[in-house]
C-alpha cells in the first residue's frame, strides 16, 4: 500500500463505500460489507483510502481486485498477502474521493449530505437538526435534533421523508403521531414532579440495554409500569448501545470467529454500557440479567425473588446474542420465557419487568387483586365475571350472585383447584395444599370432576 491516491484529501471529501469485516482465504483477501446498494461497484474502483474506526488513522491504498460473492464484496488490495495482515484493519471503511463517485439517480442522495440538514415540517415548522445517519432494524434512521428537547429517530422511507433539498439545506419530514416524543438516547423515567404519590420512595430500578431503546416506550407510557413510574415507585433507564460504540457507523455486531451464519453481539459496547450504568449509582450493585432461550424457566417465584431486590439490569440481545466473554464477566443470572427463539431480548424482558412490577409493594392499588392471580397461591386462577348475569344464553353461577361470602369464597377455591388438575396437574403435586385444599381436591378426584368447568359456547 506504499502507492498514495494523489492530491492528499481532505476527510469531509471522503465517501464510505464499504467496511472490512474479516479475511478471506489464505491470499490476502478481504470481506468488505458494501455500504452501497452496487456492490458490483468496487470492480470500478483503484485509489481508495482506509479509515479506522474512530477516524484518527487515514492510510491510502490500491485495489488490485474484486469480486462479489454473496451479500459481500471480496477485495485484494496492493501489499496485502496474507490473513495477518487483513486483522489490523477488521472495521475499516474504504472510501473514495466524491469527485469518484458514481452520479445519483433521482431520490438519492449520499449519507454524507443529509447530515446538518434541517428538518422541517410541511407546515415549515422547524423540528431539528440532522446529526446522525444510523443502521435501524429496517433501514437508515435519520437522527434529528430539536432545539430544546431529547434527539428523536426518523425512518428514511419517503412516505415520511417527502422532499429532500440539500442545495437549500432542508428536508421536509410528514412525521408519524407521536414520533417527535420518542428520545434516541437514554431515556430515564422517573417520578414527575407533583407525582401521584409523591410520599412514595422507588423502591426498584430497573434498566435495560438494548440497540432498539424506543421498543420500550410502550411500557414506559402505559400500564402498571408507567403508573409506578408517574407514582415514584419504581424507576426505569433505557440505554442505547449505540451510544458505546467506538465506530463511525455504530456498529454492536460482527461475524463470529470460526464462521457460521449470523452475526454475533460485541462485548466492548456491552462492558462500556456497563461501566456507565455501575457508575450512576456506584453505591449499589444491581442484579445483572441476560434475557436468553438458554436461561432457567422464569416462573412467578421468580418474580418474586426479582420483585425483592432494589435494582435490576436487562441485557437484551439480537442476532446469535451476545459474545460469551459478556456472559461470564457480567451476567449474574440468565432468564427465558419458554423453549423457542424470538428476534431479540426486548421483548422477554418487557415481560419480566411487567411481571416483577406487580410485585413490588404500591404498584398495582388493590393487592388482593395481586394475590388472587394465577401461581400466586401455587394454583390456577378460578374464573371471572361481570355485568350482564346472562349472555347469549350463558349465565354467572348463582353463587356469585348469592351474597354468601363464604360460599363465594369456597366455590372459587374449588374452581381454582378444579382448573389446575385440569390445565397443569404439575402445578398441583407441588402447591404446598393446605387441609382445606387437600379434602376440595379428594373430593373432586373421588368423583371425577376433570372436566373444563368453563361454561359451554353457543
Amino acid at each position: 500500500m506504499s502507492r498514495s491516491p494523489s492530491p492528499p484529501v481532505d476527510p469531509d471529501d471522503l465517501i464510505a463505500v464499504g467496511v472490512i469485516r474479516k479475511s478471506h482465504g489464505i491470499r490476502g483477501e478481504m470481506s468488505v460489507e458494501p455500504l452501497t446498494e452496487t456492490p458490483e461497484r468496487f470492480r470500478d474502483l483503484a485509489d481508495v483510502w482506509l479509515v479506522s474506526p474512530d477516524r484518527s488513522e487515514m492510510r491510502p491504498g490500491r485495489l488490485t481486485s474484486a469480486r462479489s460473492h454473496k451479500d459481500r464484496a471480496l477485495v485484494a488490495l496492493e501489499g496485502i498477502a496474507d490473513p495477518e495482515s487483513v486483522a489490523p484493519l477488521r472495521n475499516w471503511t474504504i472510501e473514495i474521493h466524491s469527485r469518484d463517485a458514481k452520479a445519483l439517480e433521482e431520490n438519492e442522495f449520499f449519507i454524507h449530505d443529509l447530515i446538518g440538514l434541517r428538518m422541517i415540517a410541511p407546515d415549515d415548522r422547524f423540528l431539528g437538526t440532522i446529526t446522525d445517519v444510523i443502521e435501524g432494524g429496517g433501514g437508515l434512521l435519520l437522527v434529528v435534533e430539536p432545539p430544546d428537547r431529547p434527539p428523536f429517530e426518523v425512518p428514511f422511507a419517503q412516505s415520511i421523508c417527502t422532499r429532500i433539498d440539500p442545495a437549500a439545506g432542508t428536508v421536509v419530514a410528514d412525521l408519524p403521531e407521536g414520533l417527535e416524543d420518542l428520545s434516541r438516547a437514554e431515556e430515564v423515567a422517573q417520578p414527575p414532579a407533583g407525582a401521584e404519590n409523591p410520599a412514595a420512595s422507588v423502591r426498584l430500578r430497573m434498566d435495560f440495554v438494548t440497540i432498539f431503546p424506543s421498543m420500550f416506550d410502550a411500557i414506559l407510557r402505559e400500564g402498571v409500569v408507567a403508573q409506578a413510574i408517574r407514582g415514584g415507585i419504581l424507576a426505569v433507564r433505557v440505554w442505547d448501545l449505540r451510544d458505546f460504540t467506538s465506530d463511525t457507523h455504530r456498529s454492536t455486531d460482527d461475524i463470529a470467529y470460526g464462521g457460521g451464519a449470523g452475526m454475533v453481539m460485541l462485548a466492548e459496547p456491552v462492558f462500556k454500557c456497563m461501566e456507565a450504568i455501575r457508575a450512576s449509582d456506584p453505591d449499589t450493585s444491581p442484579l445483572v440479567i441476560l434475557t436468553s432461550p438458554q436461561g432457567e424457566p422464569f416462573e412467578h417465584e421468580t418474580a418474586r425473588e426479582l420483585a425483592a431486590g432494589e435494582w435490576l439490569v436487562f441485557l437484551c440481545g439480537r442476532y446469535e446474542g451476545f459474545d460469551e466473554r459478556v456472559r461470564e464477566a457480567l451476567v449474574d443470572r440468565e432468564l427465558s420465557i419458554g423453549d423457542f427463539v424470538v428476534s431479540g431480548g426486548e421483548l422477554p424482558a418487557m415481560l419480566f419487568a411487567d411481571a416483577v412490577a406487580r410485585l413490588v409493594e404500591g404498584v398495582v392499588g388493590d393487592w388482593n387483586s395481586v394475590e388472587g392471580d394465577s401461581f400466586y397461591s401455587g394454583l390456577l386462577d378460578h374464573p371471572h365475571y361481570t355485568r350482564p348475569a346472562e349472555l347469549r344464553g350463558m349465565n354467572v353461577p348463582d353463587v356469585l350472585l348469592s351474597g354468601h361470602a363464604e360460599r363465594i369464597r369456597k366455590w372459587r377455591k374449588e374452581q381454582a383447584l378444579r382448573a389446575t388438575a385440569l390445565k397443569r396437574p404439575d402445578l398441583l403435586e407441588r402447591a404446598g395444599l393446605n387441609a382445606e385444599e387437600t379434602k376440595i381436591a379428594e373430593r373432586l378426584r373421588s368423583s371425577n370432576h376433570g372436566e373444563d368447568p368453563a361454561q359451554k359456547k353457543p
